[in-house]
């Protein structure tokens, strides 16, 4: 049988983890110390550095740039061997990174990782067909014949936890086969490139003992359990996140029913014993919120001061048992969230007054300039001592002194916030005690009583003391514009009737989800799981999105043949342009709004961090608000950005995000990514090159020409009002990269 590979590259947990160790690594290269043998009988360097040469081709003109080797003590790596980890850099182009097994010499990951601009454009599209043809064949070259009669047909399986971000190639898996029965996560998964080569690789091969196959309960049997046991969880999740589509804006939350690890959602196949996917058995879990206070919030939050945010730190430490006198403030910084919005904070520092309290015992409080507490923090000179700690106190102890803390700060929002109940594992547990670590105990946030998965706090437990000396709290800034939850959703009941549609109940092989950082991996077990297209259901409608499905309408599907499809592909990759349900519209006419949406994600580049904003003062800082982007619009969090990088300026009432914009509005905008915002209302220092221009438009059209960016219709004439295309703004894009990269 054909075999299959691939790796998920730099895109999975542990494989990337693997691979990513090598990146930091420096020891044994180009005159550095030599490594440390972690095993006498592995492969030496040298040796290894041949073989990873003999399973993949690395360009002569390709450095060698790390090398190191991993065994099971350490944190990245579970599985039980030794690795070795090499990487080779090409500047400017992209790197290689190849992991070998330290004692048989097999290959086990390959990444040819190249930047953007040199992945090329191909017309015709690579079909799966082909995609599947270049991985036999690379197959055929890294692993064993009897490797390859033990796998499936390629991509027959697919595991339900398996997708990719920004698909730049076509995956093709091999799923392993013990005893006739799919193995899922074992095996060979490969990425091949659009060009049919092959950029990814990774190999997943368990070698310890798998359970029995006899006395196995029938499907018919386990189906009933699975009806009547398996419990799903609703939650809100960001769909959007699912394909790092955010040029979609912020609020993409909806209401949907998805497994999670520790709901009970598998049948062992020997006891019919519903466990969920750290293979312990499971009950439906209840959320429970610390009270019933919600916070008030309203659909647009002024930013305060400095000084308004000291009031409010004040406020806070009043919460606390004992006297504190204000020390003054220890600094501040900043924060962009996903959607782009800034947010600063600031931190400031009291010291307890009386009792007889340490100087140990001092706090500092961060605060927002949206008035929200982001971090509360004991004794904050002694955050970087690394003096361990003896482990005293108890987990459940923990969890009592995080949660006393949370009710003192957060009194007025505990209908919003519930312990996140999961007790680490007994390796954790240990890897607490014998690094001396600080528990971290987790906590959830609520809307209407639900969870928002991902919008979760820490607070950290001295196990010596059992002082609850942080929290640490992530701004809510985005999340505030979450829509409300209906009052009628669909029973989980019937939820569980679209997967079965989706989906097939079959019996697998898997391996339970590692708890904390276990030396090496568990036994598979045996056990009835519905398999099939991976995706959630949608509480509100009963529909079932897939993330497949999602992942492929971010591949543009109408640039093809297109003349400027070569920047129109390298502006998708670079996620300048969002592509919606497969369409990126290339003589679409683009709107302001999206204008301002594409130019955030500009300033993003490496080669224009010289823009990110500082400001002398509170004033400067504040955001120019227009009247007509209201926090809902999906330009709202682009625009904000845009103003404070001055790509727009602070002026007028309105933004008119939805008109069509104009090349001379383009030409303004373009002007202030380049730097040139102190002469744009200077038009008496320009002569203009076209004839059909006012004076406010001369400064910026004038820059841009001279930069052979943006020219006139005619050699006479402009045409400041004509609108653009997004094909257009991607070639016009593609010229400033290029000239920025090359400066």
């Amino acid at each position: 049988m054909l075999r299959r590979t691939t790796s998920w590259g730099l895109s999975l947990g542990v494989s990337s983890s693997i691979l990513m160790t090598s990146v930091f690594a420096t020891a044994g290269v180009e005159g550095l110390a030599p490594i440390v043998r972690a095993d006498e009988k592995a492969l030496s360097q040298e040796e290894a550095i041949k073989q990873a040469q003999e399973w993949v081709t690395i360009p002569g003109d390709y450095k060698l740039r790390s090398a190191r080797m991993t065994n099971s003590d350490d944190d990245y790596n579970n599985t039980g061997r030794t690795y070795w980890n090499l990487t080779w850099e090409k500047s400017k182009v992209g790197r290689i990174y190849v992991t070998i097994d330290a004692a048989s010499g097999k290959l086990s990951s390959y990444s040819n990782y190249l930047e953007d601009d040199q992945l090329g454009t191909t017309k015709n599209k690579l079909t799966e067909d082909q995609a599947m043809e270049a991985a036999k064949q690379f197959l055929e070259e890294v692993t064993t014949e009897e490797e390859r009669n033990r796998l499936s047909k390629p991509n027959e399986y697919v595991d339900p936890d398996a997708y990719y971000f920004r698909n730049q190639g076509q995956l093709v898996k091999f799923t392993r086969m013990v005893n006739e029965i799919p193995f899922l996560g074992n095996g060979f998964q490969i990425i091949v490139d659009r060009n049919g080569d092959v950029m990814s690789f990774h190999r997943e091969w368990y070698d310890g003992k798998f359970p029995e196959t006899t006395k196995v309960i029938e499907l018919a049997e386990a189906e009933k359990k699975w009806e009547e046991e398996a419990s799903l969880s609703l939650l809100y999740k960001d769909l959007t996140g699912m394909t790092n589509n955010y040029q979609q804006g912020p609020g993409t939350y909806e209401l949907v029913y998805e497994f999670q690890n520790e709901d009970p959602q598998l049948v062992e196949a020997t006891t019919g014993e519903v466990i969920n996917l750290f293979g312990k058995a499971a009950s439906e879990k209840t959320i429970k919120p610390l009270g019933n206070t919600i916070s008030k919030e309203t659909s647009e939050k002024r930013l305060i001061t400095k000084e308004e945010a000291e009031k409010i730190a004040e406020q806070y430490v009043k919460r606390l048992p004992g006297n504190y006198r204000f020390e003054g403030s220890g600094g501040g910084g900043s924060s962009s969230g996903r959607g782009g919005i800034s947010v600063h904070h600031w931190s400031f520092d009291f010291t307890p007054q009386n009792g007889g309290r340490k100087k140990t015992d001092e706090v500092e409080v961060d605060i927002n300039d949206r008035g929200e507490l982001v971090s509360y923090e004991v004794n904050p000179n002694s955050r970087f001592e690394e003096t361990p700690k003896k482990m005293l106190i108890t987990w459940e102890q923990a969890e009592e002194s995080a949660t006393k803390l949370v009710k003192t700060l957060l009194a007025d929002q505990l209908g919003e916030i519930y312990l996140i109940e999961e007790e680490p594992a007994k390796e954790t547990l240990q890897s607490y005690a014998d690094k001396g670590e600080h528990f971290d105990i987790q906590f959830g946030m609520l809307i209407n009583g639900i969870p928002v998965e991902d919008e979760t706090f820490r607070v950290e437990v001295n196990p010596e003391t059992g002082v609850a000396e942080s929290l640490n709290k992530r701004s809510r800034s985005e999340t505030r514009l979450l829509p409300k939850a209906r009052e009628k959703h669909m029973e989980q009941q019937s939820a569980k009737e679209v997967i079965k549609e989706q989906q097939k109940l079959q019996l697998v092989y898997l391996q339970p989800v590692p708890e904390g950082r276990p030396a090496k991996p568990s036994e598979p077990l045996l056990v009835y799981r519905y398999v099939g297209d991976n995706g959630v259901v949608k509480a509100d409608n009963g529909e079932w999105y897939s993330f497949v499905e999602a992942q492929k309408k971010q591949e543009p599907g109408d640039i093809d043949e297109h003349p400027q499809q070569a920047v129109l592909d390298f502006a998708v990759r670079r996620g300048w342009m969002a592509v919606i349900d497969g369409q990126l519209g290339p003589e679409k006419e683009v709107t302001r709004g999206e204008m301002a949406m594409i130019m955030a994600q500009m300033v993003d580049e490496s080669e224009f961090r010289n823009l990110r904003p500082s400001f002398d003062s509170d004033e400067d800082r504040l955001i120019h608000d227009f009247v007509d982007v209201p926090s809902s619009h999906p330009s709202y969090a682009a625009i904000q950005k845009s103003v404070e990088y001055a790509l727009i300026p602070k002026s007028g009432k309105n933004f008119e995000p939805d008109r069509m914009i104009t090349r001379a509005e383009v030409a303004d905008m373009v002007a202030r990514l380049l730097g040139y915002n102190d002469l744009l209302d200077k038009p008496e220092l320009f002569k203009s090159p076209y004839q059909d221009l006012q004076p406010k438009h001369i400064p910026a059209v004038t820059l841009l020409s001279a930069h052979g960016l943006l020219k006139g219709k005619s050699a006479t004439n402009f045409e400041p009002d004509a609108t653009v295309t997004r094909a257009q703004i991607a070639g016009l894009l593609k010229m400033i990269y290029d000239q920025r990269e090359s400066e």
